[in-house]
């Protein structure tokens, strides 16, 4: 349940309804979005990735249970979407555990990938869990060099068949180029293959490390 707090006028309000004022020169806002990061393990290995130096070990993860607590004590505080991310989430052998538990907690569910891990039997469970939508990045629109930068052969092959079992469950297809000087000279021919993958929306990021 959303938290209660008591306004200026000695009415008791919840997040969920809006801006709470705290005190009369402070207004706290209901957060939107939960980012979830379930692992820092992934199978690619990117030269830019923003994932810590020193990784979390697998026993050192939060478990299913925690976070479908954090999920339900999100909503309760308003959020609305969670992004369900990494590392590469699709190494979680929960993952689809997790996704109902957000979910149940009525939370609208993005899974952040690399497509590397996520089979198309462990989509069509995702889907079923309540999946509401997917982004998949691409490092380049060249595949021996997006599998290159990756520093996974056959990287790219697995994100092309993911996006297509992606646009064959109709969920909602965003694909994010991450976009450096290796393939800035390519962004739209990057854009052009995010579209032929079924992409409604399309993401540029540069790198930021």
């Amino acid at each position: 349940m959303p938290l209660p707090i008591e306004n200026d006028k000695g009415r008791t309000e919840h997040w969920i309804n809006g801006p709470v004022a705290l005190s009369s020169s402070t207004i706290v806002h209901k957060p939107l979005g939960l980012l979830a990061e379930l692992t820092h393990r992934c199978p690619l290995g990117c030269p830019y990735c923003s994932n810590p130096l020193a990784f979390d070990a697998r026993e050192d993860e939060l478990d299913t249970a925690t976070w479908g607590r954090i999920f339900r004590e999100a909503a309760g505080l308003g959020v609305l979407q969670v992004h369900l991310s990494g590392g590469e989430p699709g190494a979680r052998r929960d993952l689809v555990d997790i996704t109902a538990g957000a979910h149940t907690a009525g939370l609208y569910t993005n899974l952040i990938t690399s497509a590397v891990g996520i089979t198309a039997k462990t989509l069509g469970a995702l889907t079923e869990a309540g999946l509401d939508h997917v982004q998949i990045s691409i490092q380049d629109s060249n595949a021996a060099s997006a599998d290159h930068i990756a520093g996974y052969d056959g990287a790219f092959a697995r994100k092309r068949a993911l996006a297509a079992e992606v646009v064959r469950h109709k969920l909602p297809l965003t694909v994010n180029a991450v976009v450096h000087r290796a393939n800035i000279d390519r962004i739209g021919n990057m854009v052009d293959l995010a579209l032929g993958l079924g992409a409604t929306r399309v993401e540029i990021a540069h790198v930021q490390y």
